[in-house]
């Protein structure tokens, strides 16, 4: 994590970039036509292109090399692919942009990072390129949760979602259902042990499965300790996606209607405080400094019950609980709360630093179109389009690669008609999204109390956006009549165990 003076660092250093940039890309116009940015024609024919693309480091990257080398044998157009780590991204590739290198043609971002690149004219609006190519494109085969929170900015597309990191929760449902358990569990809290549809009873849960050497599980005695819950705390940004889902259902935001912080407000201190006093104290000790890779772990290595949100794409991980643990069952559920299910995905756009505008383009529809994105979910990628999240042949012939897209095509299609923030809608949201692990987290540690903590978070939102945030939230429909109803996963809709 990086310390609030190194990020300090960071900001002067692209104010110095922003003073001195004098390259075309710094000056583009807000739009453009398919043809190419300003004083940028296609490379002429003949001529060989390399497209370069920044995007994540591991299972990303993997299934990105081979997919990338179909598209160059197809179009002739090479790509070369920069691996990078999440934490580093964000800075890598501002710093290219502003500065106007052209290192990167494609660049990965992650939700919170749009506001500020479209606002500021980072990136090129691809609207123009949809509507030329689209009969072959089908951008409306996009999740329209993913692509509103992904790509649209003031009625206009900047960028497409590629891969969805849309959260739900993973239980041992061979525990849930286990007739002694069960029964144990409704004497102690008088309510029927299942999926929870509140954080309240998801703590209940965690309390219940928090186990001794001694004691028994599934009338078996344990070795080894038993945890109810695996949490994400660590001093990353995976403490802010949980810390955000639980505080939405409580009525909480980042940013008030007025442009204020909300961080510090009732709804949200609540939600900290649940976690903090009520979820984490049944979380393994390490959870202090874990991301949702050790959460998974924790699961598929038989020490947890349940995972708090954490992200659904890492169900090829998570069902390896089934062969790792004997007589565990893996079961994928929506989160608890009244409507407030989020939706996220990283997103391909293309640099306005990018001297092959057009060649990024056909590159950049490659990989997020049908074919591409086929290819990607063969290989357990979590595709955006619906036409292959809802492929039940498809689906059911690959369980363990894809066994969370029944459940969650459920979370897209509420998230879409029930989720709304208005922290994705101000420029600041990824400097708001990078500083808030260091306050999280040291609430999450007792470094400091919930209410320091969120007030110094507060206290920086309001530093970043100089008063109060302005919101750009045009064109997105406020969430739908019904939307405070709890989130009931359908249960027939999971893929269980052969």
């Amino acid at each position: 994590m990086k310390t609030v003076f190194g990020r300090l660092i960071v900001v002067l250093m692209l104010l110095s970039l922003v003073l001195s940039a004098c390259s075309p890309a710094s000056g583009a116009p807000a739009t453009q036509a398919p043809s190419g940015g300003e004083g940028q024609e296609p490379a002429p024919s003949g001529e060989k292109v390399t497209i370069t693309w920044s995007t994540l480091a591991g299972f990303y990257t993997d299934w990105a090399k081979n997919v990338a080398a179909k598209f160059t044998e197809e179009t002739g157009i090479d790509v070369q692919i920069v691996e990078m780590d999440l934490q580093t991204m964000y800075e890598k590739e501002v710093l290219d942009i502003v500065g106007g290198t052209g290192a990167y043609d494609i660049i990965t971002w992650n939700v919170s990072w749009k506001s500020e690149w479209a606002n500021n004219e980072y990136i090129y609006p691809l609207s123009d390129y949809i509507e030329r190519d689209n009969a072959e494109f089908q951008v409306e085969d996009f999740s329209q949760a993913l692509l509103n929170v992904s790509g649209m900015w003031k009625g206009e597309i900047y960028g497409l979602p590629y891969y969805t990191f849309t959260p739900g929760f993973y239980y041992r449902c061979d525990l849930f259902e286990d007739e002694g358990e069960k029964a144990a569990f409704k004497e102690k809290y008088g309510y029927d042990l299942d999926i929870p549809t509140t954080y309240e009873q998801m703590a209940d849960i965690a309390e219940f499965f928090r186990r001794s050497p001694g004691d028994t599980l599934k009338g078996e005695t344990l070795t080894q300790e038993f945890y109810g819950i695996g949490l994400m705390a660590g001093r990353f940004n995976n403490i802010f996606d949980e810390i955000m889902t639980i505080a939405w259902t409580k009525g909480g935001d980042v940013i008030n209607d007025d442009g204020t912080p909300g961080v510090d407000d009732p709804a949200f201190i609540e939600a900290l405080n649940l976690y903090v006093n009520e979820l984490l104290p049944y979380a393994p000790p390490g959870s202090l400094s874990a991301g949702y890779d050790f959460v998974i772990g924790q699961l598929n290595s038989g020490q947890i019950a349940m995972t708090g949100p954490v992200y659904l794409d890492q169900w090829p991980n998570a069902v390896k609980t089934e062969t790792n643990v004997p007589g565990a069952e893996a079961c994928i559920a929506g989160l608890p709360g009244g409507g407030k299910t989020w939706a996220g995905a990283f997103t391909l756009g293309i640099a306005k630093s990018t001297k092959h505008p057009e060649e990024a383009w056909q590159f950049l529809k490659w990989i997020t179109g049908p074919e591409g994105q086929r290819l990607f979910a063969e290989g357990g990628g979590s595709t955006a389009r619906m036409s292959i999240l809802t492929d039940n042949e498809f689906v059911q012939a690959n369980r363990e690669a894809v066994g969370h897209f029944p459940i969650l095509v459920d979370v897209l299609e509420h998230s879409a008609k029930c989720w709304y923030t208005n922290y994705i809608h101000v420029p600041q949201a990824a400097k708001i999204y990078e500083e808030a692990p260091a306050w999280l987290s040291a609430a999450a540690s007792g470094e400091m109390s919930v209410e320091d903590a969120m007030a110094s978070f507060a206290q920086r939102i309001e530093e970043f956006c100089e008063g109060p945030c302005e919101i750009y939230n045009e064109g997105f429909p406020k969430p739908a009549d019904g939307c405070d109803a709890p989130f009931i996963t359908d249960k027939s809709h999971q893929l269980r165990k052969p």
